[in-house]
């Protein structure tokens, strides 16, 4: 960080950059050796990025703006009485939109946005050539990184590198993974009518549908019945239990060996692609657990 004449700190800086998720494919770099007092930093192991901003100061009224202001400043309580009207008119026309979202201009004369779109990638080596399919660069480029007030700056060099979650928080990929157990729903006895119709709309919306009666074994008199058709969206609720009727013609469990996981991505990669890479360090540490064992079953049959 040659220069940050702004009010964040270089610590704080640092740590926001840190945190921004950038479009580069960490399996095409190689890994840092962490133990290794002597690692430094290459084209297969780091990339380059740039950042230079400065907040010009704002400029000075011309000869027009000024004289624009004196006019304003000469007019008379006479000629505000005039237009009175005119005034409530747009104060009226203010408070209507007072509700509406303010909409700031993108120039601000005296406040600069430095944004994650700000940094520059600087290609090292063959990276240029490596990377030549990877739009390299922030994935959201809105990332609000600081404010620089007139003639404050911020000129610095990052070097990001490939790492994991157990390292530092920044390298995660995933914001959000949960699972859940597939639900498993049984209708032990036919809903009709107006029950059916409380039950897929109000107490669990997607998961039934209500379709005419057609069978013979209907009962006479009614119309429509209760149809289970995606079991998928249940969010388990027991409100429908309040309803004696349902409690005894519905059943919610969950079927034990079926999982639903749900993975969230905040990085290039797809959740796809998440799942397929963490299933396959969960082989490589099994592997390595077993290989252990073999090895340690060999040593005790040599010890005896």
């Amino acid at each position: 960080m040659w220069n940050n004449t702004s009010i964040i700190h270089d610590e704080v800086l640092s740590h926001r950059l840190g945190l921004i998720p950038f479009n580069v494919d960490a399996r095409m770099l190689d890994e840092w050796d962490l133990d290794d007092p002597d690692e430094a930093p290459t084209d297969r192991n780091t990339v380059v990025f740039r950042l230079a901003v400065s907040c010009q100061k704002p400029p000075r009224k011309g000869k027009e703006d000024a004289e624009m202001d004196e006019d304003v400043s000469d007019v008379d309580d006479d000629d505000m009485a005039g237009n009175r009207s005119e005034l409530v008119a747009a104060a009226a026309q203010a408070a209507a939109s007072a509700h509406q979202p303010v909409q700031y201009p993108h120039d601000r004369p005296y406040t600069k946005h430095v944004y994650s779109r700000d940094l520059v990638w600087v290609p090292q080596g063959d990276q240029e050539e490596r990377f030549r399919d990877l739009n390299i660069g922030p994935i959201h480029g809105d990332i609000l990184i600081a404010k620089l007030r007139p003639g404050q700056a911020i000129e610095l060099e990052a070097h990001g590198r490939r790492g994991i979650g157990k390292d530092h928080a920044k390298y995660s990929p995933v914001a959000t993974a949960s699972y859940r157990l597939m639900p498993k729903i049984e209708i032990l006895e036919p809903v009709y009518d107006e029950l059916a119709d409380e039950m897929a709309h109000l107490y669990e919306p997607g998961v039934f549908d209500v379709v005419p009666t057609k069978s013979k074994q209907d009962p006479k008199g009614t119309s429509r019945k209760l149809k289970l058709v995606n079991p998928y969206a249940c969010t388990m609720s027991r409100n429908y239990q309040r309803n004696p009727q349902l409690a005894k013609s519905i059943r919610m469990s969950r079927i034990p060996d079926h999982f639903i996981f749900s993975v969230e991505s905040v990085g290039m990669y797809k959740p796809g692609v998440l799942v397929a890479e963490a299933l396959r360090v969960l082989k490589a540490k099994c592997q390595k657990v077993m290989d252990l064992a073999d090895q340690r079953a060999v040593k005790m049959e040599v010890d005896a």
